[in-house]
């Protein structure tokens, strides 16, 4: 994971937060696996957004896919870091 310090209050931390969980509960995926990730649930959130705005739907559910996706971003920014790190030609 990233040494970057998010300090509280600062904006979107939640996402930063479920990006923790989920790198201990998955540890440090894969980027064609974290890509996938983001694609459902950018998916997912359009869904969300769509059914909240035009069919009644739940407009919280438009921030919980929003969390989820934003963590999914910080999950590929570590990753990508990473592979930098180990990456000793920079070809990266």
């Amino acid at each position: 994971m990233s040494d970057r310090i998010v300090e509280r209050g600062t904006p979107h931390v939640e996402w930063w937060e479920a990006a923790s969980r989920n790198v201990e509960r998955w540890g440090l995926q894969d980027v064609e696996t974290l890509l996938l990730a983001m694609q459902e649930e950018q998916g997912e959130l359009a869904q969300a957004y769509l059914e909240a705005t035009h069919e009644d739907g739940d407009a919280d559910r438009v921030s919980e896919e929003l969390e989820d996706l934003g963590a999914l971003c910080f999950q590929l920014a570590w990753r990508l870091d990473a592979d930098r790190s180990a990456d000793t030609e920079g070809s990266w």
